[in-house]
């Protein structure tokens, strides 16, 4: 199975994000991660959605979101060109005696650290999906309250654009 990163130039209005969803759920395509924003120009929003199939169902999935109608423009961003980045909060309740090996942790990663309460704070990383995968394993051991991942934000490391 290919993971692939693919990049949409959309319409900003109310209903878009529904319809590409739909469109994946209905056909028995995965999203693995969704990312959405708006662009530099407030009448689109950029969608980053990152999905996985054999070279036909990837071809499908980019057949069926460029017959959306408020699909603007799809372009599939090769491994090569990937600069891909997560936002991950994770909050945890370490033990006293374990603060000054969190903090080293987090230093290693470039985190910050937010204390909420007593014994309990929340970190915050941005880094890549698999960076993030590695530093939620380092914190299983902080006692790791709630993780809350980004889908992954995603352009290609090229002059070109989209437009």
């Amino acid at each position: 199975m290919n993971k692939v990163i693919l990049s949409l130039l959309v319409a900003n209005h109310f209903g878009v994000l529904t319809r590409i969803t739909n469109m994946f759920g209905q056909r028995g395509f995965n999203i693995d991660s969704l990312a959405v924003g708006e662009t530099e120009n407030d009448d689109y929003s950029r969608v980053t959605i990152a999905t996985h199939g054999d070279e036909n169902i990837i071809t499908q999935i980019r057949l069926q979101l460029d017959k959306l109608e408020d699909v603007k423009i799809v372009s599939l961003i090769p491994d090569e060109q990937q600069f891909i980045r997560e936002v991950a909060l994770i909050k945890l309740k370490p033990n006293k005696n374990q603060l000054e090996a969190l903090d080293g942790v987090l230093e290693d990663f470039g985190a910050r650290k937010q204390i909420i309460e007593e014994g309990c704070c929340i970190v915050e990383l941005t880094a890549t999906p698999a960076t993030i995968n590695v530093f939620v394993e380092e914190l299983r051991e902080y006692h790791i309250q709630e993780v809350c991942r980004t889908g992954g934000a995603a352009l290609a490391l090229t002059k070109e654009t989209v437009y």
